[in-house]
């Protein structure tokens, strides 16, 4: 049982180590520790049975070490770590919570067939999101189609908002009279690349096209910045347009993009009397 002990506790530490398959290393330690304590009660290959056992104890340590890693890494998403603007301290609060006091307000279709939405942040602190989605339904409620937002993985400021939106170039989103938004909370791993506050964001309308300036009042560089503007008609919307800059913005510096003006299905260029800038997602430089 000494030998069969040692045997196994050497296959257990190797298989720990392997990946996809590290969690069998549990069973084969767990029968190389019982083996071991056997024959050393016994009193047969007293070495062996020593040596099967610390190598099965040590293999049984770095699984649960590295189920607990796992345990972490899951529970660092299911919460977000942000600063809550009424106190300046930070908080860490779990997406559950966060998630109620997260709206979606429907603005409806532009012309190049997007479906646009506002997205409103009511807490405290900031969130971070993955992505929303928009649940499509037809007149009997049944669900038709599943669409993703444009812009994915970005932050919202406390008590912020932002404008976003399902990308109907190759769609026909009118057709369905019915819809729901699902909201995706990320965590942690995302908010410590992300930046939020303190940016002053202008546009100017160029007769062009909308130039936007960023400042970066951060003490941190940035690697991208990136931006959507609004446009409106009468009231309504009728284009949503993405720019950006993947050159480093310096911290307290000034990021500079341009953004074209919204066309419809056929590019035409649509009329438009008013915009709204906002700040979509800003990462951190390494």
């Amino acid at each position: 049982m000494g030998i069969a002990s040692l045997i196994l506790g050497i296959i257990s530490i190797i298989l720990a180590f392997v990946p996809f398959i590290w969690i069998l290393s549990i069973i084969t330690a767990i029968v190389g520790l019982i083996l071991g304590i056997i024959s050393l009660v016994k009193k047969t290959e007293k070495g062996k049975s020593t040596a099967g056992i610390i190598l099965s104890v040590i293999t049984i340590i770095l699984v649960i070490m590295t189920l607990q890693n796992i345990s972490n890494t899951f529970n660092s998403t299911s919460s977000t770590t942000s600063t809550n603007i009424e106190t300046g301290k930070q908080e860490t609060t779990s997406n559950d919570e966060l998630q109620k006091n997260v709206t979606v307000e429907a603005l409806g279709m532009t012309k190049d067939g997007s479906f646009a939405f506002k997205i409103k942040n009511n807490n405290s602190q900031a969130v971070y999101i993955d992505t929303v989605n928009t649940i499509f339904k037809d007149a009997d409620g049944n669900f038709m189609e599943k669409a993703q937002s444009y812009a994915q993985y970005f932050g919202i400021p406390a008590n912020s908002e932002i404008v976003n939106y399902a990308w109907g170039y190759d769609k026909d989103f009118s057709q369905y009279p019915n819809y729901e938004f699902e909201v995706e909370l990320s965590g942690d791993w995302m908010s410590e690349n992300t930046v939020v506050d303190n940016f002053e964001i202008t546009g100017n309308n160029t007769g062009k096209q909308i130039s936007v300036q960023v400042n970066n009042n951060n003490d941190v560089s940035l690697e991208s910045v990136n931006v959507l503007v609004a446009y409106y008609q009468n009231g309504t919307i009728v284009g949503c347009e993405n720019g950006y800059t993947n050159s480093t913005t310096a911290a307290n510096g000034t990021a500079y993009i341009n953004v074209d003006y919204p066309k419809d299905s056929k590019y035409k260029e649509v009329q438009f009397d008013d915009y709204k800038v906002y700040l979509i997602e800003a990462s951190k430089s390494y």
